[in-house]
Formats: C-alpha cells, structure tokens, sequence
C-alpha cells in the first residue's frame, strides 16, 4: 500500500527503524481508519436511535468502542511494540465492532434503520480490514460473522425467519460482492507486491534506482535505491538544486546542462559522472570517489515536457575494474616495449621489468635467481632487502624458491604468518610477509625464478591476472636465456668452422698450388708423349680438389646470416648474365685427352620476365652460376637455361635431363651428385645462399621436362625491363 501524500497526514506517519517502509504505511492508513471509526460510531449509533427511542442501543458500549480505538491510535505514538502490532490489533477492533453491531441488530429484531445499517457497515468494514490483510481468511471470517449473527438471531432471538431473511439474504449478496472485489483486489495486490520484489531485487542487484523531475514543480522524485547510492535515509527527499548538487563540482554544470537539453530541446542523455558534491545531510557519510550512470528521457504531453524519468546506476565497481584492466594492458604493454627493444641487452631487460613488476604489483623487492647445487644466487635484484642484492646467495633449503620450483605454475603467499610460514626456514630468514615466484626453464632444465616479495603481508590476494603476469616475466627470461645459450653455442660452433675453413683454405690449398706450379713447368719442358696423358689426369685432379675446397669454403661463410646493411637493389637479369659469363668461362678446360672441352658455348640463356631484388649480389650470382652449372653438367652443352620473375621471387629452369629418381628435393643433400665429376655441393650451396637471405627454395620439374628451381619469399621491389 502506498503512503499517504496529502501533507496533514504526515503526522500519521510512523518514525522509526524498525518498521519496514509497508509496515509503516498500514500504520498510518490504521491510524486514519481508527480516528475516523472513533467518530463515527457514536454519531452512527445517535442517526439509528433517533427514529427509534425504545430501540436496544447502549450509548455506553459505543462510546467504549470509540474510546478503544482512540486509545490504540495513541499506543502505537508511545511504545514501539504497540506500532508493530498496531496493524493486527486494528482489524481485531474491527471485528469487535461488527460482532456488537450485529448483537445489537438481532436484539432490535433488524428492525427500524438497524437492518439498513447492518448492511451499511457490513458493506465498509471488511473493506477496512483488507486494507492491511495479506489474504482472503480474515475477510471470509469478517463477512461470515455477519452471516451467523443474522442466521443465529432468525433461529434463537426474537425475530421471524420471514423478517430476517431480507437482511440475511442482502448480507449474502454483499458478501459474494465484495468478496469476489476483495479477491480480485488480493490478486492485484499480490501481483503488485510481486512485481514490487522482483524490481526492488533487481535494482538491488543491477546498484540501479529511478528518478523523476516534474517541470512545473521543480520537485524531484527518487526511489529508495537512489538513497542507498547516495548513503542517505529513506525519508530524505532532496530539492532540484541538492540534487544536483551531490555530483562532483566538475560534473555539476555537465548533468545540470544535460537535463535543460532534455527540458528545452527534448534530448534523452546517457552519461557517467562522479559523485562527491556538498549536499549531503549533516551526520552523513559524504561518498566521494564513486561513479554512477546517469540516464533521462523527457516525457512529453500536448507538446510540452512535463518531465524528466530516467535511471541512477552505481558504476563504481565496474570503473574499478576497468582501471584494473587498463592498468594490466599498460602492464603488458610496457612488458612488450621492453621485450621487444633491440637495443638493450638481457641484462637491462631483466632490470627494467624487475623495475615493472614491482610497480605493477605493489611489492618493493623483484629479483631474478639461479639456482645450481642446491644454492639459490640472485642475479638481479631491486630493492633495499641486503639479503636480495645481487651476487648474494643461501642454501636453496632456506629460501621461498625451494617451493617455487615444485609448482606447475606460480607461488604466491599473501600473508606468510597466517599461511604457516612463521616456522618455515625462509620465513626466519628472509622475514618476508608477501611473495610470488615462478620458474626459468631453460631448454627443458630448471635455470632460477622471477620472483617479488614484500616484508609486509599483502592486504589482498593475488589475482589470476597479477600471477600470469608474473609467469609472462618468467616465459620471456626462458626464452631470452634459451636464445642466449643457443648463440653462445652456435658461436663456438661456427669459430671451430671458421677454423676449419681455414685449415682448408691454406694448409691445403698451399701443397695444392705447388702442385699445380710443377705441373705447369713439366708441360712447358715437353714431357714425353706417354707422360701426357698422366699429366692431363694430374691436372683433373688438382682441378677437381680446387672445385671441391671452393665449395666448401661457399658452404662454409656464404649459408651465413645476412644483416640488412648487407642488402641492397639489384636486377635480376643483369646477376644472371653476370654469373652466366662466369660460367661459361669456368666450363673451358681440357678432356682427358687435352683436348679443350668447348664449355658453355653451345648452351643458351633466356628470360622470361624480370625483378628486381633485395639481395647480397655476390652471394646471388654464386647461387645463379651454381644452378647453371647444373643445367649444363647434366643437360649438356646444347641446353636451354631460362631465368625468369615470379610474384615473390624467381625461377631457373632448363630442358634437360631434368631429376633421376622420384624425389627431386634429394638434389638438396650435401654430397648427393649424378656425376662422377661433380662435388656433390653445388645445389646444397644453392639452398645454403636461399636460406641466408630468409627466402624458400623448392625444386620440381619444368615443363619442358628438365629441372626447375623456385626461389620464394623474396623482397621483389620492382619489375622493370628483361635486363633490369
């Protein structure tokens, strides 16, 4: 039931906090109902008696009747346990008065204006009681109390059966009446009541309550979870001006200019804005620091605004979380600024997101350890602890990190003493209240752990997000010291090729040139004729070893790694020439018999289509003349070798021979050759070159029927003419 708005009926509102807000409404309308009832039942009883002197009505039992009720309107202003029965004790004077009204009837044999008045307030008081009932068994008692008095007074009293059943019959029509209008009365009540709950559970939920500003009035309207927003009472009712004034001075002018745009130009608005005005009661928390949604939509009639309605939303939890998460995306994006920066080293990078984390989690020590032996060492530390500098170390028994390693993931303690710690051999060592480590795995071995720490306990829990954060640290310094030992080991790997390289370059190459000096000396001399032909093999085979050291020495410092200041624009065609003149004058020598070979002279090169690449061209053209090699070696001197553009790279192919066996790639392996003359490291040259700029390469059969080899994922910057 709803309260009662007409000012004077203020005073008939009950104070006090225990009384919920219905409970103090059917206090007031009963206390309305009981003034009303204690004067009008003596002037009821004065209009039934007039017509009727010698009618059965003591004035006596009437005024009795009034004076109870005035006295149960005054209880229930002194004593706070009368008011919370109030209600029920209320419907119980009601049911004393119609028992003594239908006493009195049936003495007076419904006779006069009695019958009449029967009916009357048979008609008004179960209405007064369904005011505050809850279901339909009072209002049945009420109603069938009537039915009994009538039906007792035909049977025993003084009155015929004929005389009483129209007054019997009439208070069973008022009874059928207004019970089926109490009922359905009940129903809607009930449903009200219903609806009522769920969307006071679901602003209770949802922080969320509605407003309301009449235009003519100026008078503003909250819901009581507008209150609770704010932190004020349920009786507290602001003006237009406090309400406003709650928000926070910077945000006042912006909700007070939003409402006269709704107001003037019949704009709704949607807003978030911050509370923490002066308008406050005195005696009452002042909120500050809290954010709430502010929405408004102008009702309009006839054409005009009448008023404002719209929602109060608490958003402070919510902005809470969103300051969390966009600190944890600055967070990581600072994580990946230092991660990813090229210029500094491991060690700067480990300091520096030491340096992070400890802001981010609000701990003062972050440190990095290795841990060999049984022996925990800090290798990186920030922070004023002395035991966690670095270059300090302790058995790995009386540190947090023993623990640290036995996790899947990462550790944390929030509170040391209240998890046990107090006797733990760490605890007594290092005295520290907070902790969160997680492991360095390297290449499938423990290295150490990320870890930061506090003397203090920490006021809350670690969150899931503040400990993958944690292992992200963790993850990075993995793999930066897995990448670290990787080079290290590839370093030591490419000196001792290095020093092979040259081995091969000088200690064999020196003998090889003496060799070769002789032999030319023995030709001018004019050997004899059957010392020739064991000259001609000597020469193949100095050849031959010379071949095979310029290979390998290719192998060995051409397949490494080109930096981008190696690189530059070149055009394909013009290499291919290049390295195709080179060819063809290394095919030039002499058979077995000393006769000249004829070389490349016979084969051709053409094009089709050409680019322009990003490229170390020395390394390029020894690629080139190493495919056309091997177009000439097996597709003979008559071989067409053609040289052409694709959409991320090139092509050389030939119609020759084309691949033996069903595995082109196979051409690939170091070693493999067709030929007796050849070295077996021509192609894998070619593969080492590819690879050292980062491109593809990929054998397959032309279409021709020969060889065909596609270089892909090159930088082509731009295709000119076929000799670009």
């Amino acid at each position: 039931m709803s309260d009662l708005a007409w000012p004077p009926f203020s005073i008939l509102r009950p104070e006090g906090e225990e009384l919920s807000g219905e409970q103090q409404s059917d206090v007031q309308a009963y206390r309305l109902l009981g003034l009303l009832g204690a004067v009008v039942v003596p002037v009821f009883g004065v209009l039934l008696v007039a017509p009727d002197p010698q009618a059965t009505d003591p004035m006596w039992a009437r005024l009795g009747l009034s004076a109870l009720l005035v006295g149960l309107v005054g209880a229930s202003y002194t004593s706070g346990a009368v008011r919370r029965r109030f209600a029920v004790w209320a419907r119980g004077a009601c049911y004393i008065l119609m028992a003594w009204y239908c006493s009195v009837a049936t003495l007076n044999g419904f006779a006069g204006s009695y019958d009449m008045g029967l009916v009357l307030l048979y008609g008004i008081l179960p209405f007064a009681v369904a005011i505050g009932a809850r279901s339909m068994r009072p209002v049945w008692w009420f109603l069938g109390s009537g039915l009994l008095a009538g039906t007792v007074g035909a049977a025993f009293g003084p009155v015929r059966a004929a005389e009483v059943l129209p007054t019997v019959g009439g208070l069973a029509t008022v009874a059928f009446v207004e019970g089926v209008v109490i009922w359905n009365q009940l129903d809607a009540r009930e449903r009200l009541e219903r609806q009522n709950d769920l969307f006071r559970r679901a602003q209770k939920l949802a922080n969320i309550g509605a407003w309301e500003y009449e235009v003519s009035s100026g008078e503003v309207f909250w819901t009581r979870q507008v209150r609770e927003i704010h932190g004020l009472p349920e009786d507290y009712e602001p003006t237009a001006e406090e309400a406003v004034a709650f928000y926070h001075p910077e945000d006042q002018p912006v909700i007070q200019g939003m409402i006269e745009r709704a107001i003037e130009e019949e704009v709704p608005f949607d807003r978030e804005l911050r509370l923490g005005g002066e308008a406050l009661p005195v005696g009452h928390e002042q909120r500050e620091g809290r954010w709430v949604r502010a929405r408004g939509t102008p009702q309009i009639e006839a054409g005009e605004v009448t008023s404002v309605r719209g929602t109060f939303q608490d958003i402070t939890e919510r902005k809470a979380r969103e300051h969390v998460l966009e600190n944890e995306r600055e967070a990581l994006r600072s994580m990946y600024r230092i991660t990813a920066d090229r210029e500094a080293g491991f060690e700067e990078k480990a300091r520096r997101l030491i340096d992070l984390g400890r802001e981010h989690l609000g701990l003062p020590y972050g440190f990095l350890t290795r841990i060999t032996d049984e022996t925990q060492e800090i290798v990186f530390a920030s922070g004023t602890h002395p035991l966690l500098q670095p270059g300090e170390s302790c058995p790995l028994s009386r540190s947090y990190c023993r623990n640290t390693i036995q996790e899947d993931r990462s550790l944390v303690v929030q509170d040391a003493v209240a998890e046990g710690w107090a006797g733990d051999p760490a605890h007594q060592t290092f005295e520290l209240g907070a902790y969160v480590g997680a492991q360095i795995i390297v290449e499938g071995e423990l290295y150490g752990t990320f870890c930061f720490a506090a003397e203090k306990p920490r006021e809350q829990a670690f969150a899931g997000r503040e400990r993958v954060f944690v292992e992200l640290m963790a993850q990075w310094a993995s793999y930066e010291l897995g990448q670290r030992r990787a080079k290290a080991q590839l370093k030591r790997q490419n000196a001792r090729l290095d020093s092979f390289a040259g081995l091969v370059a000088h200690d064999l190459r020196n003998p090889l040139n003496v060799a070769t000096g002789r032999l030319r000396l023995a030709r001018e001399e004019r050997a004899p004729e059957e010392a020739r032909s064991h000259l001609a093999a000597v020469d193949r085979s100095l050849s031959r070893m010379d071949e095979i050291i310029e290979d390998v020495l290719t192998l060995t410092w051409g397949g490494q790694d080109i930096g981008p200041e190696e690189l530059s624009t070149h055009g394909l065609a013009a290499m291919a020439e290049a390295s195709w003149d080179q060819v063809g004058t290394d095919q030039v020598g002499t058979d077995q018999n000393g006769a000249d070979k004829g070389g490349a002279e016979g084969a051709t090169l053409q094009f089709g289509g050409a680019c322009r690449l990003r490229c170390n061209a020395e390394r390029v053209q020894r690629l080139l003349e190493n495919l056309f090699r091997n177009a000439i070696e097996h597709g003979g001197d008559t071989v067409t070798v053609r040289v052409g553009a694709l959409s991320d790279g090139f092509y050389v192919e030939d119609d020759g021979a084309g691949f033996p066996g069903d595995d082109p790639e196979a051409v690939f392996e170091a070693g493999y050759s067709s030929s007796d003359e050849g070295t077996g490291l021509g192609l894998s040259i070619v593969e080492s070159i590819a690879k050292a700029h980062g491109w593809s390469l990929s054998a397959t059969q032309s279409e021709a029927g020969g060889a065909r080899f596609e270089v892909t994922g090159v930088d082509v910057e731009a295709v000119g003419s076929a000799h670009s």
